[in-house]
């Protein structure tokens, strides 16, 4: 497998892994085509593996684990937190703010309004410490400033606990 193939199935399944559709499709026509020519030297099977796993042994819808869930609007009223934020200050607080778990649930639920219950299911989600099916770090590798950026409405609210240098 040439380089440039390798590193283009790298950034399907990151693609896929956030969720992006068309990646999330794509990486499955390849490894498709890979299983009926009989070559499995490609790094979309740990992938396939991985999600499977999630899948089987987690429960993670099958669409979802492979990332090839459609958008959907159910319609009826937005949602009360965006995943994606509630999960950024949920690992900013436990990583780079030194909260234990426990204490980031208590301060989400009071400065936010998220239950522990919706914390708990970002985390699986979101971070691979909780979700031992990824065999890749997730959200909690990526940046501060990255973090930051993700917490979206919730900044200013979880950058006043960080330590100041």
């Amino acid at each position: 497998m040439s380089e440039h193939d390798l590193n283009h199935e790298k950034a399907l399944i990151d693609a896929a892994n956030r969720g992006e559709d068309a990646s999330g499709r794509e990486a499955l026509e390849i490894i498709a085509g890979r299983i009926e020519a009989g070559t499995f030297d490609s790094p979309l099977f740990a992938y396939l593996a991985t999600n499977l796993r999630a899948y089987l042994d987690h429960g993670v819808p099958l669409e979802r684990a492979l990332g090839v869930e459609p958008a959907s609007n159910p319609g009826g009223r937005p949602k009360k937190y965006d995943d994606t934020e509630i999960a950024a200050v949920d690992i900013i607080l436990r990583y780079h703010a030194n909260f234990s778990p426990e204490a980031a649930n208590i301060w989400i639920e009071e400065r936010i309004g998220a239950d522990r219950r919706f914390v708990q299911k970002r985390r699986l989600e979101y971070d691979s410490t909780y979700n031992p099916s990824y065999a890749f770090e997730l959200t909690e590798s990526r940046s501060l400033d990255d973090l930051l950026h993700l917490s979206g409405s919730m900044r200013e609210k979880v950058a006043e606990v960080l330590p100041h240098t």
